[in-house]
């Protein structure tokens, strides 16, 4: 029973951590794609939404603006649940 107990935090550090590292896989996928197709990526939610040619500069400027905003949600959401537990986690077992 005592072993359980000690191997649990360091299980649950391994799991905190693998997720920390696929949320930052996943923004940074996310920047990238940002960078490098956001002419693609707006006309594609352009033709989704049914946006017509004409009003297709002010929805850029907005659809960007919105995927910023919810990169930091993401970011900042990633920080709280996995970062902050995985620190504390980690500096607490060598106490």
């Amino acid at each position: 029973m005592k072993q359980l107990k000690s191997e649990l935090p360091a299980g649950l550090e391994k799991i905190v951590f693998r997720c920390l590292v696929i949320s930052i896989a996943f923004l940074l996928f996310w920047v990238a794609v940002l960078f490098f197709a956001d002419q693609l990526m707006v006309s594609v939610h352009a033709k989704f939404f049914g946006i017509s040619d004409s009003d297709l500069d002010k929805f850029e400027y907005d659809a960007k603006l919105i995927h910023y905003q919810l990169m930091g949600i993401f970011k900042l959401s990633a920080t709280t649940l996995f970062l902050i537990p995985w620190l504390v986690l980690r500096f607490s077992r060598d106490c």
